[in-house]
């Protein structure tokens, strides 16, 4: 069980945030990869479910925006139609998980990454290969996300080889543990 930090932890910390874009879906399919395969995650979205994939992936770089946030508020931004949640699984192990939000011109890739004990073993580049073919079978005219200073220090780097370009920068206020 996921349990919700504590309010009086948190604090606000000035941080860089990049945007980035991608307008040209790569011509390059991905292979198959043995013993790996992805899962949607069927309406209604469990948040006890949701929590584990999120913050198991994002504890360590300070993803507590939806751990924070009012259960019915999480509910409904998560099971939203135009919300397609993935689970990555590897050995029939969950290894990972996306989050991609569906807009008239655009799919935003909202959340992905590995959970730890799977980071390090090759399916990085992999994952972020199958997640960018996946926001472009939407159909949209571009696929954004968005990344900072908190998370892993190799994904602005990985993006951007991969073919976002980055279209703005600023400092935004986020929430950390103290």
């Amino acid at each position: 069980m996921i349990i919700k930090p504590d309010a009086d932890r948190i604090i606000l910390q000035p941080v860089q945030v990049a945007f980035l874009e991608m307008h040209t879906r790569p011509a390059e399919a991905i292979d198959k990869r043995e013993g790996v395969f992805f899962e949607l995650i069927p309406n209604p979205v469990d948040l006890e479910t949701y929590r584990e994939y999120y913050y198991g992936v994002g504890e360590k770089y300070y993803w507590l925006d939806r751990m924070v946030m009012d259960d019915e508020e999480l509910f409904q931004k998560i099971n939203a139609v135009n919300v397609h949640i993935y689970v990555m699984h590897t050995n029939n192990e969950a290894a990972g998980y996306a989050e991609f939000l569906l807009e008239k011109d655009y799919t935003e890739i909202v959340y992905f990454g590995l959970l730890p004990s799977f980071i390090g073993k090759g399916l990085g580049k992999y994952f972020l290969q199958w997640v960018i073919q996946k926001a472009w079978s939407y159909q949209p005219l571009w696929i954004q996300l968005n990344t900072c200073v908190l998370d892993h220090p190799n994904a602005l780097p990985s993006y951007k080889n991969a073919g976002f370009k980055e279209v703005k920068s600023e400092i935004q206020q986020r929430r950390i543990l103290k």
